[in-house]
């Protein structure tokens, strides 16, 4: 089963794989040889791996035990994990603390819209950065009209508690705390959009392994998706920690 998921890395989830190829194009300075990075909700890991690749030190977190112990094995070969430059930890955005450590940069992908509180787990990222330092952040589009209608879970039980972001929002939530945004982007076309909702419907429908032939036949039609979709189905934000005056 191991070895099957190392070939098939990341999945077969057309958006994870899209931001897998696009966002480390986006990283800087600050994730590279001699940084410190954190991945905040870390899921399978595959960020956490890019910015290790890029030679920064990166300790990747997950409130997922499964998530971490995942991790954990799919990277278990490589000298990073033996080495302690790339870790996976059981942890809590909300009960993260100053003295965890210092980052240069932190990433936070698909994670946001899961969090009731988002202003005070921001606030906690604009502590644990050293001045200068980025996030990089992706959260559904708001605006896009599977995510607007998408169910959503009051409780903070593991679904969206909110249906997204738009670049507003993340600029309301962003600036006040001090983060200056960079950049805002979109993420997701309509091909990839009408594509992965089929395979991951088969996959509800039939099992795991029944999507791969769909995803097959999506990746000769990806390139047909503009770089800015018009309605892209997530958001990708690239913010800087302000360095005080």
């Amino acid at each position: 089963m191991l070895v099957a998921k190392r070939v098939l890395f990341p999945g077969l989830n057309l958006h994870a794989r899209d931001r897998l190829r696009r966002i480390p194009q986006k990283f800087g300075p600050e994730i590279g040889p001699g940084t410190h990075v954190l991945d905040a909700g870390c899921g399978n890991g595959m960020l956490s791996h890019e910015a290790w690749k890029r030679g920064a030190k990166v300790l990747g977190i997950s409130i997922k035990q499964k998530e971490v112990d995942g991790c954990r094995a799919m990277f278990s070969q490589g000298q990073g994990m033996a080495g302690g430059t790339l870790r996976f930890e059981n942890v809590n955005l909300y009960s993260l603390s100053p003295q965890l450590a210092r980052f240069d940069a932190i990433i936070c992908t698909e994670v946001l819209e899961h969090i009731r509180d988002d202003r005070s787990v921001c606030k906690k990222f604009f502590e644990l950065l050293k001045p200068g330092g980025r996030l990089h952040v992706t959260s559904p589009n708001a605006e896009h009209p599977y995510n607007r209608d998408f169910p959503l879970d009051p409780d903070e039980r593991g679904g969206h508690v909110r249906p997204g972001y738009t670049a507003q929002r993340f600029r309301a939530l962003l600036e006040p705390i001090g983060f200056a945004v960079e950049e805002v982007s979109g993420l997701g076309g309509p091909v990839r959009q009408a594509f992965n909702r089929r395979i991951k419907a088969t996959q509800e429908r039939f099992g795991a392994a029944a999507g791969l032939p769909l995803f097959i036949a999506a990746l000769p039609f990806l390139w047909l998706d503009p770089p800015e979709p018009a309605v892209p189905f997530s958001l990708y934000v690239r913010a800087r920690k302000r360095i005080a005056q």
